[in-house]
């Protein structure tokens, strides 16, 4: 009897680990996404022969052409995407690490890719405020996590009159009024080099409110 007894609560933990989080490799489709042209994108700014444009997917439907998940957005994460235009004859890089959307007392940095998919691919869509658990690769939903791996904006290089980008992933605490939020935000990117002589451009802060088309309070 005790062995049984045993066995069922083994088998009962197997099964509660299997429900908190979604498969691995649970039939997750790359979307592609790709850099538009400089006039798209209205939140933007121009210094020293470099464009920075800013485009927050602040909804679960804006979120759900870039990335195959419809709630993104709805488990309190908004993907940033970051474009880069260089007019310049050199080559630059931006530090994504080191970017931050700004909003009164809120100084917010991108999450990883494994946490973002961590977060978003469990059974419950509540969000935890404690550090994720140490997981392996394998453990995660490995096709989901090679995308927004991909996608994700770390160290950018761009070379000489060319463009590129990436994505960071920003919790938010309020799905329900983040156009509001987002229109009384910035996103300040402090950290711009030449790479032909290791020298720092300007920073940039570009505000959000003509990204989400609300009028900024006050």
């Amino acid at each position: 009897m005790n062995t049984k007894i045993g066995f069922l609560l083994i088998l009962m933990f197997g099964i509660a680990l299997i429900l908190a989080v979604e498969p691995v490799g649970a039939g997750y489709k790359v979307h592609a996404w790709s850099i538009g042209a400089r006039e798209s994108y209205p939140a933007s700014l121009t210094s020293e022969g470099v464009t920075i444009a800013v485009e927050p997917l602040f909804t679960d439907a804006l979120a759900a052409q870039v990335f195959d998940k419809d709630d993104i957005v709805t488990r309190g994460i908004m993907p940033l995407a970051i474009i880069i235009f260089n007019d310049n004859n050199f080559p630059i890089e931006v530090d994504g690490l080191s970017i931050e959307l700004i909003h009164e007392e809120d100084h917010i940095r991108t999450l990883a890719p494994n946490e973002v998919v961590y977060r978003l691919f469990r059974r419950d869509k509540s969000w935890i405020s404690q550090p994720i658990p140490k997981l392996s690769r394998s453990e995660l939903n490995k096709d989901a996590l090679e995308d927004f791996d991909n996608k994700f904006l770390m160290d950018k290089t761009v070379a000489p009159h060319d463009k590129g980008g990436g994505f960071l992933y920003v919790h938010i605490r309020d799905s329900k009024d983040l156009p509001s939020y987002l229109s009384n935000a910035i996103v300040y990117i402090p950290k711009v080099y030449r790479q032909d002589n290791g020298s720092r451009l300007i920073f940039f802060e570009i505000a959000l409110n003509a990204a989400v088309n609300v009028t900024p309070r006050g």
